[in-house]
């Protein structure tokens, strides 16, 4: 619970930070690393730079888990097309958290070969880049994302082995503008 009020905290500073007009935004994501579902919203203060709050679960073995997701998002282009809004390129950096307190990412399941198999923290970050068409009579936007971990980016440039299923993932959002 205490993740879920420091990332409300982090989230309502981010809010706190502009006197311009905003948009919000719900969200649904398919979203990869940020939990097979998501579900959370987006508040974009400028037409440039937006953040995400979001609760994303995944499943390990028959339970699922919940992680916080936040996300920081920079678009420097967006076209008009036919009434509607496209960012072609948006690019932006991401946290998540489990909130689990015995399984990834706080400790290994015994199913893998030793104790620290994998990086033991309830923290990873990473980069993003994606791109959003929002249709502007409904109000209803459509997303691709593809993110990188931090340990994929190091493996990147340390790793020789590069298979960047364990590193990069990809999602789509659904989201309605307020």
């Amino acid at each position: 619970m205490q993740s879920i009020n420091k990332a409300i905290i982090i989230f309502a500073t981010l809010l706190g930070c502009t006197a311009h007009s905003a948009e919000w935004r719900a969200l649904l994501e398919r979203a990869g690393f940020m939990g097979t579902l998501a579900a959370g919203v987006s508040y974009e203060w400028t037409p440039e730079h937006a953040s995400d709050l979001s609760i994303g679960g995944y499943p390990i073995d028959s339970e699922v888990y919940y992680q916080t997701n936040i996300t920081y998002r920079y678009s420097r282009w967006s076209t008009p097309i036919k009434g509607h809004d496209w960012r072609p390129l948006q690019f932006g950096a991401f946290a998540v958290y489990a909130l689990n307190t015995d399984r990834y990412f706080l400790r290994s399941p015994d199913k893998y070969p030793s104790k620290g198999y994998y990086d033991e923290t309830a923290l990873r970050y990473g980069a993003e880049f994606g791109s959003t068409l929002t249709f502007m009579p409904s109000r209803i936007g459509i997303g691709y994302r593809v993110r990188i971990f931090d340990n994929g980016l190091i493996a990147m440039f340390n790793n020789s082995n590069r298979d960047i299923q364990y590193y990069i993932s990809s999602g789509f959002t659904l989201q309605y503008l307020f």
